[in-house]
């Protein structure tokens, strides 16, 4: 019970709201005296009323116009946080000072300055209150009585501080629970920023699975080639030296076009990187060097070229060349070394893209899947285009179409 009683005047907050609750007070002076020379003009004799009342239209213009001041709700959040302790959540800088958020700063700043008046007021009877009491047993202070009868001066003189510092931390309290509700962003504000958030959310999940698609489809094909080499040099290490040094070179080609690709994404995801200090992406005009290496890797790859590839625009050229990659990357994964077949067909808006290769043979994982298929969905989604993967009588087909409109 008496930690209680004794909390607030342990407690630095009591005080620091005290300090705000007297600001407001001194912020409430200039206003009362204005009211009262007003007041007092009025009841002198042979006033003109219009002109003091043009002049109090100006002067209520001007003390109402300063609490609409751009800023002053910074300066009042500022306050709240260090001397309340209130925690106020930072505004949308975009609508900081528009002008339902100003009106909420000079409500904010009449509520201040009409609880810091009725503390300053008490605080100008306690004070002078408790020297009276202490005093009172040993000096005549009128209206009070002296010697015994006022005994009870000094305790009474003790429990008005505490009173008061108690009704202080009660005052300072009420207005820490109320500055986030009139400082602190409102409703609109608070449905800005969480869909902000959102959408920032949003973009970085996307970003997060672009990234893993570049990963997936660029360091994948180059694994998966890779393997496959290796292992057809394993079977003829002996038999065909020649092959066993062109399945080393091929491999080790492959090992950098990989380290490439990786330090491309990395560099995406380095903070402050832009484009002119990234690597350029592979596109369309690089299809001859994916076959090649395709091909090394002992795969019959027959490729059909349409129109011309430096026609299709950048972004769509980018994707279009993923596309491909992974496609590769699935028959050399799940059917091995069989002939594969490549045909882009660009045309005035679009480009067609379609891969086939014979079904019925073993995967080279059994009973592992992979995301190829549904990162070229993505791809494809992203670019409003159209996409089909299935077998189609004796041969598994990928036939997909992107528009040149460009990502949704």
């Amino acid at each position: 019970m008496l930690r209680q009683v004794l909390a607030p005047l342990r407690s630095g907050l009591t005080y620091r709201r005290a300090v705000h609750l007297l600001l407001g007070a001194v912020l409430l002076l200039p206003y009362l005296a204005l009211g009262i020379l007003f007041g007092s003009a009025l009841g002198q004799e042979g006033a003109d009323p219009l002109s003091l009342g043009l002049l109090m239209v100006v002067a209520v213009v001007a003390a109402v116009g300063v609490a609409l001041v751009p800023g002053v709700r910074a300066l009042e959040i500022t306050a709240a946080r260090a001397l309340l302790g209130a925690r106020v959540p930072e505004p949308d800088p975009a609508t900081g000072d528009a002008w339902p958020a100003r009106r909420r700063a000079a409500l904010w700043l009449l509520v201040n300055m009409a609880v810091g008046g009725l503390v300053g007021l008490v605080v100008f009877f306690v004070v002078p209150g408790t020297v009276g009491l202490l005093l009172a047993p040993w000096m005549p202070m009128q209206p009070l009585p002296a010697g015994w009868a006022m005994a009870w001066g000094p305790v009474a003189a003790l429990v008005l501080p505490v009173a008061l510092l108690h009704g202080v931390s009660a005052a300072g309290a009420a207005l820490a629970r109320l500055a986030p509700r009139l400082l602190g962003p409102s409703e609109a504000e608070r449905l800005v920023v969480e869909l902000e958030r959102a959408r920032a959310a949003e973009r970085r999940m996307t970003e997060r699975n672009r990234l893993a698609r570049e990963l997936h489809d660029s360091v994948g094909h180059a694994l998966t080639v890779t393997t496959l080499q290796a292992g057809a040099a394993a079977r003829v290490l002996d038999s065909d030296p020649a092959f066993v040094a062109r399945a080393l070179d091929a491999i080790a080609e492959a090992g950098r076009t990989a380290l490439d690709e990786l330090d491309h994404v990395l560099a995406l995801l380095r903070e402050g990187a832009t484009e002119d200090t990234r690597a350029p992406q592979p596109d369309l005009g690089d299809l001859d060097r994916l076959l090649d290496g395709t091909r090394s890797a002992g795969v019959a790859v027959t490729a059909e070229v349409r129109g011309d590839p430096a026609a299709v625009p950048a972004v769509v050229s980018r994707e279009a060349f993923r596309i491909v990659q992974e496609g590769l990357t699935n028959a050399l994964r799940h059917a091995g070394r069989v002939p594969v077949g490549v045909r882009v067909d660009v045309g005035d808006d679009r480009v067609d893209l379609e891969l086939t290769n014979p079904l019925g043979a073993a995967p080279v994982r059994a009973g592992r899947g992979g995301r190829g298929l549904a990162g070229m969905r993505e791809r494809v989604g992203v670019l409003r285009g159209e996409l089909s993967a299935g077998p189609d009588a004796d041969q598994w087909r990928v036939a997909v179409r992107l528009p040149f409109a460009g990502p949704r």
